[in-house]
């Protein structure tokens, strides 16, 4: 997840660096990784994150391999038609991951409407993803978090929220944010920087792209799978949402 230019500035210091990566997994969003290109001087290739005789690995094994898998409908691996998509199978899972943004927004809008919120604005016990380090406040992007509540002060366009990290669900550490409503609605793109640079950035969280979500596991995941669009980076994008399920997956295709 190392760039061309965060690598460059790590080597001007002069010291020996240990890198640690899976050449497998995807690239970074802009730019391709820049030690990760490299021959390894040691290439692991056992995967520990499941068990070894996990389903969830042979069906990575067979994607990393460039073999198509068949569909399943039972077990811990279960691959499924999309239009056999059941809103009872998202609920269920832990998370859900998609490539697409587009996708995300859709099925965040269908879990809250599930879940019976209305609002533009999330509720109390929601889940967020931010989408900008923030170091005063301890925001990292890519983390989940919940909202704990939803008092509002009184900004036409600004949520005022306390969250708590979903490392930390009892709250001990909430932090108060501010976003701009654009953000619930998947509008952000219009925002100007200026807009953005004094609030912070979060979105729901029910459904995360696979890029977002590396570096993170979770027990029960369903992928919708998308990693089509992203042609050179099929495989990997493929290999990373899978690998993120560490007991179940679902695992949906067209």
């Amino acid at each position: 997840m190392v760039d061309k230019k965060l690598g460059e500035d790590l080597l001007s210091f002069g010291r020996p660096i240990l890198v640690l990566g899976d050449p497998a997994q995807l690239p970074p969003i802009e730019g391709a990784g820049y030690f990760i290109n490299a021959k390894p001087d040691v290439l692991l290739t056992e995967v520990h994150r499941q068990a070894k005789a996990s389903p969830i690995i042979a069906l990575a094994t067979d994607i990393r391999e460039g073999r198509t898998p068949s569909l399943c409908a039972t077990g811990d691996a279960r691959i499924i038609q999309r239009s056999s998509v059941r809103d009872t199978m998202l609920a269920e899972a832990d998370q859900i991951l998609t490539g697409l943004n587009a996708t995300r927004h859709r099925i965040n809008a269908q879990m809250r409407a599930l879940a019976g919120h209305k609002t533009v604005r999330p509720a109390t016990g929601e889940r967020l993803v931010c989408l900008k380090n923030n170091a005063s406040k301890g925001l990292l992007n890519g983390a989940l978090f919940h909202v704990l509540d939803d008092k509002r002060e009184d900004y036409a366009r600004t949520s005022a929220l306390t969250l708590a990290s979903e490392d930390d669900p009892s709250g001990r550490k909430a932090v108060r944010v501010y976003v701009h409503d654009a953000f619930w609605k998947g509008q952000e793109n219009v925002l100007t920087q200026n807009e953005k640079r004094d609030l912070d950035q979060f979105a729901y969280g029910y459904a995360l792209t696979a890029h977002k979500s590396q570096g993170s596991q979770w027990d029960n995941v369903f992928v919708f799978d998308e990693g089509g669009v992203f042609r050179d980076d099929a495989v990997r994008w493929r290999y990373t949402a899978i690998t993120r399920a560490a007991k179940q997956l679902t695992y949906a295709i067209d």
